[in-house]
Parts: C-alpha cells; structure tokens; sequence
C-alpha cells in the first residue's frame, strides 16, 4: 500500500513539474591548415569569430611539422526563453592569425558563408585548408 502512494506522489510530481529550460549547443568551428615558409621562431595560431563566440574560452590549435589544426566554439545562444532558448544565432567570420614570438607574421579572414559548410549535426567545416605563410 504504502508503495502505491509513493509511486502516485512521484507521478504527480513529474506531471505538474516545470518542464527545465533548453540550453543551446556550442557549435565547433574547424581551423586546419599548413604554415608555409621557415619555421625558425616559437609560432602560435590565434582565432578571433565575429561576433563574439559568447565564451572566453580560447580556441586550441595545435601546430606540428608546419600543419595546424584545432576547433574553435561557438555559442548559438541568441536569447535565453523562461521555457525555450533561441539558438538561432550563427558566425558570419573567422581570423585566423599566425603568431611568431608573439608578432604577429600573417592573417586570414574566413567568410563562414563562403568558405564553410555546415555538417549533419551543425558544425561548420572548411571547404579546403587554409595557408599561412611565415615570412
């Protein structure tokens, strides 16, 4: 007996509990590509999306034998609802800048329309790799 009124108290409960609200998705921003030219110096790749990715978590890009890759995130939160968020919003670019001791060498503007496609799950990828050049 006392089972029954405990399993009806609980369905009760998550009837009439308040539905929690939708949070939106960090959507990954694929940067890779290649470092051409010398490679004499401590290089680091910095990227900047616009507008602003929400988050002041830095993209991790990672540099090996003169070829980078990494993502970058972006979060597609446009408004917070009370029951419904709108993540309707998206990056419209990315730069990509190559660091050399902290100068910066070369710089890539990236049209997320142009040089980017969406994939299956909303992630945008990049047409084709991108070339930095060191000197």
């Amino acid at each position: 007996m006392n089972r029954i009124v405990v399993l009806l108290t609980v369905a009760t409960l998550l009837m009439f509990a308040v539905p929690s609200e939708c949070k939106c998705v960090n959507r990954a921003i694929q940067i890779e590509g290649v470092i051409a030219g010398p490679s004499t110096g401590n290089f680091k790749i910095a990227v900047q999306v616009i507008p602003d990715p929400n988050q002041a978590q830095e993209a991790e890009i990672v540099i090996n034998d003169h070829k980078f890759g990494g993502m970058a995130y972006f979060d597609s939160t446009k408004a917070e609802g009370r029951l419904k968020d709108n993540c309707s919003r998206v990056p419209e670019i990315v730069e990509v800048v190559l660091l050399k001791d902290g100068q910066e060498i070369d710089r890539i503007r990236l049209n997320i329309s142009r040089d980017y496609v969406k994939d299956k799950i909303g992630d945008y990828k990049l047409r084709s790799p991108i070339t930095l050049h060191s000197q």
